[in-house]
């Protein structure tokens, strides 16, 4: 479905900030299509999924093909993709489709894997980047993902399996809660693309575990009597896995230092996230399954054009989650908003390629005030209702339901 982690299969809210910084042209673009509510784990209607869908099939120049993925990479040197195979998930339909220039907006780097450019994920050691906040060794520990579900009320009691398969719930370890919300987190210790079904898995078994102790046993049961699920995630929300080494490289001194340099263009609005278990969970549970959100404050960041293409693959972008960034500085780059600039870049940034004749790399040495230029005036329209409703919880990260 189109919308990501926005769509009603994830059902996570946009977060960050549009039309900020040296460009604040940018961002209308996603105003067209974007929600005009806010909030995590609520019904479908809210992410407006039929918007998202009519705006993309109302562009003539784009050809949309939904459920496939790509699976092969065809390229006419080593530095050079020149087309893909894209399988359909459901019944194995493949096709190919050739191009000058391609995007890796996958969020797991797809596309990049595929055609070879180096790639990184977990925690980046200090050595890699001289960060003063790395641990001196690499890990896998990435950012987790979420399962999200909500409860409903009905006008009688209902009831709900005293299931005997779940974790062990206790009224220490109960969370009094009636939505999954950002802080149900899981796999931050595994490969969120190898075991994502499993990590999607244990997220659905600590809600039902969670939820069956309420229901069943709980000191509070009584004002759930009338509680039942009314909707549960089947599909996991990620926050991280790999990320492409571009011709940059975007590390957590750039950002505290706030050096600023000269292709900056897409500014982030959120602080520096980078989510870890939660102690007292993690006293209980060997698999935690809540997180805590760990803040620094930032200022509005503008993100270098040079960490949205590959340093190794002559035609291609990257926009998303999976842009060249350290495993610390996609704290502040990671949110939707954000990374939906990153698209509207990409795609501008394309526009010169073609009409000049150039390849992504020679836009920053040759081509930057055309770049500059279009990013000037966005790609958006600025003749309708602007929606956007922002929210406080990338400075809080508060443990609230209504998020």
């Amino acid at each position: 479905m189109l919308g990501g982690n926005n769509s009603s299969e994830v059902r996570v809210g946009l977060g960050g900030r549009l039309n900020i910084g040296k460009y604040p042209s940018l961002g209308y673009l996603l105003n067209e299509f974007g929600p005009a509510a806010k909030g995590n784990a609520r019904p479908a209607e809210v992410y407006e999924d039929d918007k998202k869908l009519n705006a993309v099939l109302a562009e003539e120049n784009i050809t949309l093909f939904l459920g496939y993925k790509v699976t092969r990479v065809g390229k006419s040197g080593p530095r050079t993709i020149s087309s893909v195979v894209a399988t359909r998930v459901d019944d194995y339909t493949t096709i190919g489709i050739k191009g000058r220039l391609f995007a890796d907006c996958t969020g797991d780097g797809a596309l990049g894997v595929l055609a070879g450019a180096e790639w990184h994920m977990g925690r980046d050691p200090k050595s890699r980047y001289n960060e003063p906040s790395a641990p001196e060794t690499a890990d896998g520990i990435t950012l987790g993902a979420s399962v999200q579900w909500y409860c409903l009320e009905a006008d009688r009691p209902i009831p709900f399996p005293d299931i005997d398969w779940g974790l062990p719930i206790s009224e220490e370890t109960v969370q009094k809660v009636r939505r999954g919300q950002w802080y149900w987190e899981v796999g931050m210790a595994e490969d969120q693309m190898a075991e994502a079904e499993r990590i999607r898995d244990y997220g659905m078994y600590v809600a039902y575990s969670n939820w069956a102790y309420i229901k069943n046993h709980a000191s509070f049961r009584d004002e759930y009597a009338n509680s039942y699920l009314g909707w549960m995630a089947h599909v996991a929300g990620k926050r991280e896995s790999r990320r492409l080494v571009g011709e940059f490289v975007l590390r957590e001194q750039d950002l505290t230092d706030f050096i600023v340099y000269p292709d900056g263009c897409v500014s982030t609005s959120w602080y520096i996230d980078n989510h870890e278990p939660d102690p007292e969970n993690s006293k209980h549970f060997r698999e935690p399954f809540l997180s805590r959100g760990c803040l620094r404050p930032l200022d509005f960041y503008p993100i270098p054009y040079r960490c949205f293409y590959s340093k190794d693959l002559d035609n291609l972008f990257m926009a998303g989650r999976n842009i060249s960034v350290s495993h610390i500085a996609l704290g502040t780059t990671r949110v939707m908003r954000t990374t939906a600039m990153m698209g509207e870049v990409v795609g501008l940034a394309a526009r010169v390629c073609l009409r000049e004749g150039l390849l992504p790399r020679d836009i920053y040495e040759k081509a930057f005030d055309k770049l500059r230029e279009l990013m000037g005036r966005g790609a958006g329209r600025t003749d309708v209702p602007y929606l956007q409703v922002y929210t406080l919880i990338d400075t809080t990260a508060a443990r609230s339901e209504e998020c």
